[in-house]
């Protein structure tokens, strides 16, 4: 997965699909593949905050009269998104994608549907759904947008769209589907011998995953920063406690060693070994 720098800075976050509060099943997860930022509605090089990514305009970005032209994306304060299905190609079903601005954990609640705020249905040409949006907020003081968007399913969840400082950023999340993974459960001896992947409950998971911390003597606490940073670069496993070292919080996990500046969480980076 790649997360843009400034969409890293802004403090955006991916919640897997397997860690939301409704566990949703499915043999088919959609995944998310690319995060990135614009300013201003500006695809060129700029060194504002928010700017986008050259990998995303490479990837992203198509020319008028292209078969997929990507006619909104000058889109200036706006929630992006796009999902692929197994073999790359873009869904656009209508209502594909929700988004709503009241926490995560409202994914939980039987009545979730009344708080879903806007729904997206993804253009013919371009796969691209958007809607605009409106919350400031100051990463300065460790603040995070309030916006969550995701497409309907089992599907991760983007947290954190918003407006950083009232600049006017657009915010773009790519999802790809993917077979999901789980571990496996062998027939008993009589029956025809073939294996069926099957995924644990979440709440299940979270238990495998703090007594696996403990046993490495690593306190577990899965919503933490670091750990939230963690999953979305891909760090692997932690294997360190969390370290106060001049100014500045560490952990090391197995891809890379996870810092930021005591208390400014939104600063959050990664370092090699």
């Amino acid at each position: 997965m790649r997360v843009g720098d400034w969409a890293k800075n802004f403090g955006v976050r991916v919640v897997p699909s397997e860690q939301r509060p409704d566990n949703p099943p499915g043999d088919i997860v959609y995944r998310v593949k690319d995060i990135f930022t614009t300013r201003d509605g500006s695809w060129e090089p700029s060194d504002q905050p928010g700017a986008r990514p050259q990998w995303a305009r490479d990837t992203y970005l198509r020319p008028w009269g292209a078969p997929d032209y990507f006619d909104d994306a000058g889109g200036d304060h706006n929630l992006f998104a796009r999902v692929l299905d197994l073999d790359g190609q873009p869904v656009k079903r209508q209502d594909l994608i929700i988004c709503w601005s009241d926490g995560l954990h409202l994914l939980g609640r039987p009545d979730f549907d009344q708080f879903i705020k806007m729904t997206m249905t993804p253009k013919e040409k371009s796969g691209w759904g958007n809607q605009p949006i409106w919350n400031s907020f100051s990463p300065e003081r460790g603040e995070v947008g309030a916006w969550c968007w995701c497409p309907r399913g089992a599907v991760d969840v983007v947290v954190g769209g918003g407006l950083p400082n009232n600049w006017h950023v657009s915010w773009f999340a790519v999802w790809q589907a993917e077979r999901r993974q789980g571990g496996v459960v062998v027939t008993p001896d009589g029956d025809n011998g073939s294996t069926t992947p099957v995924l644990p409950p979440g709440d299940l998971l979270d238990t495998v995953r703090s007594q696996v911390w403990a046993a490495a003597h690593i306190v577990y606490n899965r919503d933490s920063s670091f750990a939230v940073y963690a999953r979305v670069h891909n760090l692997g496993a932690p294997l360190t406690n969390e370290i106060n070292i001049g100014g500045y919080r560490t952990q090391g996990f197995a891809q890379g060693i996870v810092y930021a500046p005591t208390g400014q969480w939104q600063s959050i980076n990664h370092t090699s070994w």
